[in-house]
């Protein structure tokens, strides 16, 4: 391995060294500044603790996991959306602030989508419920969801 060779391999070392303390700040700066990013993650590490006292299934395992993760990257999601607008614009606008909400509304789904999982899943571990009891919160979800679109749209 020639000299050129070595120093590609050591800045590509160096470089993904940086890139993963980048990302440690990103994710400090979002603990420290975005409340409610502490307040999913702590959700979080509770649903996963008690998953883990659990007797539930790999299968039931993946999907904690995976909506406690999602539900953590949508709020990373939305911080940056936000951020960017209020950099771009930082003072109020009406359409900006349309942007926000649909933005925190992709939280506030994925959050629902976490809370019904976790009713399958821990409603059959803890309490022997049969997984229909998710299903009718997604459908009283969707249904208050269409009711209050429906009831809005014909305002305008």
């Amino acid at each position: 391995m020639n000299n050129n060779d070595k120093n590609k391999t050591s800045h590509k070392q160096s470089s993904l060294r940086q890139s993963f303390s980048y990302a440690f700040k990103g994710l400090i700066t979002v603990y420290k500044t975005e409340r409610n990013f502490r307040i999913q993650s702590l959700i979080g590490l509770v649903v996963l603790i008690i998953a883990f006292f659990c007797d539930l299934s790999t299968a039931e395992f993946v999907f904690l996991i995976f909506v406690v993760m999602f539900v953590l990257v949508m709020e990373l999601l939305n911080t940056v959306v936000e951020k960017l607008l209020d950099f771009i614009n930082p003072s109020y606008n009406s359409k900006i602030k349309k942007i926000k909400d649909i933005s925190a509304a992709t939280v506030l789904i994925t959050s629902i989508f976490a809370v019904i999982i976790g009713i399958i899943i821990f409603g059959r571990a803890l309490f022997d419920l049969p997984p229909k009891y998710g299903i009718i919160i997604a459908i009283i979800f969707l249904l208050i969801l269409n009711v209050i679109g429906i009831l809005h749209k014909n305002k305008n």
